[in-house]
């Protein structure tokens, strides 16, 4: 292995910890996340999105593992290790722009699917248990209340979860005389006005748009990060012998 330069060195190991510590906080983040979703019972083993977080897990890990292997080979000199470290961001740089194309290419398609799931929980007058419950934590979370048409859809069913907080982001309506919920106050109760549906759609594709956007800024991360030896870049100087047969005058 040759000689590496020390401006190449540092701006290396520095690039492979800064990776290094995104894999760490995104792990942490998603790992968060996790929790969340298990402790409020909106994922299981056996979902679509499960299957995404282990797979986000395995992606960190191997993201992780590579640049340990990329800076063991740059202080050790060993050239096997920045082979492996080679091969494996080539690996996690074609992986993460896969993912990036897919979510590119369903961003249109992510809302329809979306939209049909919710849409065919009406008339919320007979939703089950299982989507008024799902639906409670919805409006809670994103301060809103129904689905399209906003709080008449629940008729006079209106749930407390449609009740307006203090300082609630979206506008918020007296709340009908004849639903379940109302009570003769001053002032009088407020409900949210804003439907979840365009709310919701807002966040999935700020949401998309933003894994993309980090997808690439990681993949670019990676791309300039693979070590050069100044052996590599400085043409091999050669010795040549040159033998002169001279003829025989005996």
């Amino acid at each position: 292995m040759g000689t590496v330069s020390i401006w190449l060195k540092r701006s290396y190991v520095g690039l492979t910890c800064f990776i290094m510590i995104t894999c760490l906080v995104l792990c942490g983040f998603t790992l968060f996340s996790h929790g969340v979703m298990s402790r409020e019972e909106e994922i299981d083993a056996s979902s679509s999105t499960a299957i995404a977080v282990h797979m986000f897990y395995i992606f960190y890990a191997a993201s992780f593992l590579f640049s340990i292997f990329g800076l063991f080979g740059i202080f050790k000199k060993k050239t096997w290790a920045l082979i492996v470290f080679t091969v494996g961001i080539i690996i996690c740089s074609l992986a993460s722009l896969l993912v990036a194309t897919v979510l590119m290419i369903g961003q249109s398609m992510f809302p329809h699917f979306i939209k049909e799931e919710y849409l065919s929980m009406l008339p919320l007058a007979n939703a089950t248990e299982s989507a008024r419950d799902h639906l409670d934590h919805l409006q809670n979370v994103y301060e809103c209340c129904g689905i399209e048409q906003g709080y008449t859809e629940w008729m006079e069913d209106i749930p407390r979860s449609c009740l307006c907080i203090v300082e609630s982001t979206y506008p918020c309506v007296a709340t009908p005389r004849n639903s379940t919920i109302y009570e003769d106050t001053d002032p009088p109760m407020m409900i949210y006005a804003q439907p979840c549906l365009p709310i919701l759609l807002e966040g999935v594709d700020e949401a998309i748009k933003g894994t993309i956007g980090l997808i690439v800024g990681i993949t670019l991360l990676w791309a300039p990060n693979t070590p050069i030896t100044e052996s590599s870049r400085q043409p091999t100087s050669m010795t040549y012998i040159v033998t002169i047969e001279t003829p025989d005058t005996t």
